[in-house]
């Protein structure tokens, strides 16, 4: 019987708005405090005077309990009947930032932490930006300490419109909003009736939605190069799946080199040959050809491979503690790859907590704050837009010898000078019993369609089309195809995906003529 996997879930949010107890809560709840963690805990309340307090559960650092904040993140497990967790607390502390964004890093889902009395914070923004630059997009906000308000459904709705708003400038789009009290454990695991306004998910209901996001099959294949090595007369390309599946037998392209070979093998070390491997998986594979490419390069199928570029545009956020400057060469590390680039302009300086503009076409940033910059890039590059490949749409930043920042891709100019990618519709149509559908789940969020005199005879003919997009950006080019074909569509979501049908409408019945009026 496969065991489910574990999920990985960073708790961020403002100081002091509750993640210690929100942690130590969970854990009472799903039985995951042993015996002797209660006794500590109880002895030190008792000798502080204090009443029974859940945060000591993830204070672990005897500095912690001195200072009574956070510093460092740390790691720990609870299980619900769906699913082992890691949860991960992070420091609230502006000072601990870079502690923050090490726990977040590695998280498959957040929970971010909202203070019902105090509202949306600075750090409750700057932490929401950072889940963004990471690529998190599995997240549940819990408003907190709404015991304290006497669960006022008005109050609640205020701090959902206010964090609502900012995570959408993000393009972050919460799972749920939920109104809790980690102290008391109103809709933590349980609904004690505190709330009967709100009928949605406790937060264990909610995380147990999640999915696993390290192991991504229905993503594109992208398998990094981490070495090469040569065995038994043969060149070995090893490296971890980071998305998609490479199976024995694909045509598949090594980018930036652009040599297009066929898998042979793919092999576990010790283990018989494979017929396939997907994501999160570590293995080797051998191709047809004997090629000669180094570390970095990336594996993936040409109908959706990556983008090779030595120009984009970023949004980064700096953290060195001295400035990141225009004009200046740094190191960037995405995957396996490392190029040099040069910061040709900050085009936007932003303050990282309210996101709003403060300067355009800076000279430099300084720590904390967070610009949009163009990069040009000493070397070929193959990357992905963030939006459409989290994997490879992201990059760390070097600063001498120690990580200055990251950064999200936001645009790429290829080899053809567009990141855009044509979807010939005859090649993506498929006919089928239960309808015709055109899935483009695969594709790039910036599309172009090649329509063909096929596809339009199919709809002339009265057939409706289905479209399954990978994200809401892929709209805009589908009703710029409709309204130059004169063509309808109706729009509707599953889960996270958008659906969009496609059909042209009968033409209208021509007006019966008055009956003419005899004098």
């Amino acid at each position: 019987m496969n065991q489910p996997e574990t999920l990985k879930i960073v708790i961020v949010g403002h100081v002091d708005h509750g993640k210690s107890t929100l942690i130590g809560r969970l854990f009472y709840d799903t039985g995951a405090i042993p015996e002797s963690r209660y006794a500590e805990i109880a002895a030190t309340c008792k000798a502080q005077g204090r009443e029974f307090e859940f945060a000591y559960l993830m204070d672990a650092l005897e500095e912690e309990r001195e200072q009574n904040i956070t510093i460092d993140t740390a790691a720990t497990f609870f299980r619900t009947a769906t699913r082992p967790y890691v949860i991960i607390d992070a420091p609230g502390h502006k000072q601990f930032l870079k502690n923050m964004i090490t726990g977040a890093s590695s998280a498959d889902a957040a929970i971010l932490l909202v203070d019902g009395v105090e509202g949306v914070r600075e750090q409750t923004r700057r932490h929401a930006y950072v889940l963004s630059l990471l690529g998190i997009r599995q997240v549940v906000v819990a408003v907190n300490k709404l015991d304290m308000v006497g669960y006022d459904r008005q109050r609640f709705q205020q701090v959902e419109n206010d964090i609502r708003a900012f995570l959408h400038s993000v393009a972050i789009v919460p799972a749920h909003v939920i109104p809790i009290s980690a102290r008391a454990g109103e809709n933590m695991a349980r609904r004690l009736g505190g709330t009967p306004w709100y009928d949605g998910p406790t937060v264990l209901e909610a995380l147990d939605t999640f999915e696993n996001v390290r192991a991504d099959r229905s993503l594109p294949l992208r398998l990094p190069v981490q070495d090469v090595y040569t065995w038994d007369g043969r060149r070995i390309y090893a490296g971890r799946v980071e998305t998609g599946e490479v199976r024995r037998g694909d045509e598949v392209i090594f980018l930036p080199s652009g040599k297009i070979t066929r898998i042979r093998s793919v092999e576990k070390w010790g283990a018989p040959a494979l017929e396939a491997a997907g994501a999160g998986e570590c293995i080797g594979v051998t191709t047809e050809d004997e090629l000669f490419v180094e570390r970095g390069e990336v594996i993936a199928r040409r109908g959706s491979a990556p983008v090779k570029s030595r120009e984009l545009l970023a949004s980064i956020f700096w953290l060195a503690d001295r400035p990141f400057r225009t004009g200046q060469s740094y190191l960037l590390k995405l995957a396996t790859a490392e190029v040099i680039a040069t910061a040709v302009a900050i085009e936007e300086r932003l303050d990282s907590s309210t996101l709003e503009v403060t300067e355009r076409q800076a000279a430099e940033l300084l720590p904390t704050e967070v610009g949009n910059v163009r990069f040009l890039l000493k070397s070929d590059w193959a990357c992905d837009l963030y939006g459409d490949n989290i994997r490879l749409g992201r990059f760390v930043i070097e600063a001498g010898p120690q990580i200055g920042g990251g950064g999200i891709i936001r645009s790429v100019v290829d080899e053809a000078g567009s990141a855009v990618q044509r979807i010939n519709l005859d090649e993506q149509f498929i006919a089928g019993d239960e309808g015709n559908l055109v899935d483009l789940t695969r594709a790039r969020s910036a599309v172009e369609f090649d329509v063909t005199p096929a596809f339009l005879d199919a709809l002339a003919r009265g057939d409706r089309v289905l479209f399954r997009l990978r994200d809401p950006g892929q709209l805009a080019p589908l009703a710029l195809l409709a309204f130059e074909h004169r063509l309808a569509f109706s729009f509707s979501r599953e889960g996270d995906r958008a659906l969009v049908v496609l059909y042209r409408e009968p033409p209208l019945a021509a007006p019966e003529e008055p009956p003419a009026v005899v004098f």
